[in-house]
């Protein structure tokens, strides 16, 4: 497909605008000092094909002064711009012809940007997975984004021993990496995907239905002594005829399921219950009432015991005068007499109003509770028997234990089912095309090997040995040259970071190089590569070894410009980051680097110092 990035966009708050040329067919560089914001050109142009989430590091000086980002880029000789707001994520600018606003604004759906953009990869809006995994859902969408993978190489990734794509820590992207692939490289269609997914899923279908299948079986076989059993006790409890069999048993019992007179009966139950309930209830209140009328008149008379022993108290105070009198002695006799007044007054007392309302309550409570004895009487007298109650509980238990029973056609339709299952299955196996990407891997390592001849590299401590690809791990691996492939032959545990980096290199390189042989359409044709120099950035000198396997490592993009150009007559763009002057990629003297921005002074960088003043100014 052919791609190419014109230019990156960046609209500050102050309203100044940012733009960052790249060039077509060229190993564009931007080169610099750290935390200059170099690796967040890769992000950017990310963040505008529909990330989910902004991926642009926060901690980077003055990102956050940043409100829109854009991207204007060729696609099919068309050309097109997409702006996005950094916070408001659905907010979009979009132009068809390449307009670059001097200040954008909302004017599109992000869906709408999403279906210009397939019919450019060349997917149908109406293509989907019919059937996900984990983390893609069924129905969703072939995004481009997916295709993207083969697009770009992050600094973590690029000469990582444990992935070779971008995104491989992510549930999703490892899952659409393993759907997309086999298309990528020309090894099937979208359409023969579609039927691969499709057969995955109805032969999990299949097993399911086949375990069913066999699971019923298995609880009929049980069920058949179980309703001999039923049959038994539902002839002992008379709820169905001696001379019935068993089916007709069996159906005389799934009457009683619906019959209006055993419904009837239930709601009785239920009646008594809740008369058995209030019954209990009122006699709780009953016994209450009693115990207080009983401890009343037991503290009554109590009292009138102790007015008998107070009795001598009349005789003292009628003889009163014989007694020598004192003051003391005249306050105490006082006193006596007022306590034993009081208590004769209360014992000689009729019953207190209080006692005689308790009393009539205890009435009314005995006439309601002997009321609900009988009508609960009257219920079971009338329908509750205990041989009434026995087939209830029965009755009860049998009408769980038919349900499956209930459903013994059942094994029938799922036996159909099954029996279309396997008619669809025959019937997609047949219409499949068989994937055979041996000799398409077997290409892809060749490209990967002339890519290492062309620059004259040998991995090292590996002579003798070629890259392959290896489809199960996703990895590149290594193999005698001129051995077929065996265990004993490949080496996976690949030491060396350098050796890494070549690796991801010459895969890359070499798979572009497969798509356009192929002709598969589907990836654009365009590569960024974030820090290729890091394995040597720190450690080495110019005039060092791993120096001079970083310039054959760049000397392999310089190759692949000229392969396309030349050889292929197609355009490619190559975008890198790096940690390197200028001044030294200007002494290899290749033929198709070109300089974007070279960032080293303190005013430079993704956010220039100088543009952080002023107002309503654009450049």
């Amino acid at each position: 497909m052919k791609f190419y990035i014109n230019s990156i966009h960046l609209w500050l708050d102050n309203d100044k605008h940012r733009e960052i040329k790249f060039l077509k067919n060229k190993v564009n560089v931007i080169t610099g000092q750290q935390s200059k914001g170099k690796s967040t050109i890769i992000e950017i142009i990310d963040f505008c094909f529909f990330a989910s989430s902004c991926p642009i590091a926060e901690d980077f000086e003055y990102l956050n002064r940043v409100k829109w980002f854009g991207i204007n880029f060729t696609i099919n000789n068309k050309n097109i711009t997409i702006i996005r707001h950094y916070e408001n994520l659905k907010d979009y600018f979009f132009s068809s012809s390449g307009e670059i606003p001097s200040k954008p604004f909302p004017n599109i759906k992000e869906e709408n940007i999403k279906n210009t953009i397939m019919v450019e990869f060349g997917i149908n809006d109406n293509v989907v997975f019919p059937f996900g995994g984990k983390e893609i859902k069924k129905g969703s969408k072939i995004s481009p984004r997916y295709f993207m993978l083969f697009n770009t190489q992050r600094r973590n990734t690029l000469s990582s021993d444990e992935v070779l794509f971008d995104k491989q820590t992510i549930s999703k992207q490892q899952e659409a990496l393993t759907r997309i692939f086999d298309i990528a490289i020309g090894a099937t269609t979208i359409e023969n995907l579609i039927k691969q997914e499709l057969l995955l899923s109805k032969q999990k279908e299949l097993i399911k239905l086949e375990s069913k299948e066999e699971g019923i079986a298995k609880q009929i076989g049980l069920y058949d002594d179980e309703i001999k059993e039923i049959v038994q006790m539902s002839k002992k409890l008379n709820l169905v005829d001696l001379s019935q069999n068993d089916d007709n048993a069996i159906d005389t019992l799934k009457e009683y399921f619906i019959d209006t007179e055993n419904k009837k009966i239930i709601n009785n139950q239920i009646e008594v219950q809740f008369l058995e309930e209030k019954k209990l209830e009122k006699s709780i209140q009953l016994t209450k009432y009693k115990k207080y009328i009983k401890q009343y008149n037991e503290y009554k008379k109590l009292l009138k015991n102790d007015l008998d022993s107070l009795k001598p108290i009349e005789y003292i105070t009628e003889n009163y005068q014989e007694i020598l009198q004192t003051e003391n002695l005249n306050n105490f006799m006082k006193s006596l007499n007022t306590e034993f007044n009081e208590i004769k007054n209360f014992v000689n007392k009729r019953t207190l109003p209080s006692i005689k309302n308790l009393e009539d309550e205890i009435g009314k409570l005995t006439d309601e509770i002997n009321l609900l004895i009988k009508k609960i009487d009257n219920i079971k007298d009338n329908d509750l028997s205990q041989l009434k109650n026995e087939q209830l509980m029965f009755l009860g238990e049998v009408k769980v234990k038919l349900n499956l029973y209930n459903e013994n056609n059942e094994e029938q339709s799922y036996t159909t089912q099954i029996k279309k299952l396997q008619n669809e299955i025959k019937k997609l196996e047949r219409s499949i095309e068989k994937i055979d990407r041996s000799d398409i891997l077997d290409t892809l390592s060749e490209y990967m090997q002339n890519v290492f001849k062309k620059v004259d590299f040998e991995l090292s401590g590996y002579g003798g040995y070629k890259p392959i690809y290896d489809y199960k791990s996703k990895l590149i691996h290594l193999k005698k040259i001129d051995k077929k492939i065996s265990s004993k032959d490949i080496i996976k545990n690949i030491g060396s970071s350098s050796n890494h980096l070549f690796l991801h290199l010459s895969f890359f390189s070499a798979i572009h190089r497969l798509f356009i042989k192929q002709n598969v359409n589907f990836v654009p044709q365009f590569l960024i590569l974030d820090q290729p120099d890091s394995p040597y950035y720190e450690t080495s000198n110019k005039n060092s070894f791993e120096r001079k396997v970083f310039f054959k490592a760049l000397k392999v993009l310089d190759n692949h410009i000229e392969l396309f150009i030349q050889t292929l007559k197609q355009d490619f763009q190559i975008i890198v980051l790096e940690h390197v002057n200028w001044s030294e990629i200007q002494e290899e003297d290749f033929k198709h680097y070109h300089l974007v921005e070279e960032w080293r002074g303190e005013k430079d960088g993704l956010v220039p110092k100088d543009m952080l003043g002023g107002e309503n100014e654009t450049n």
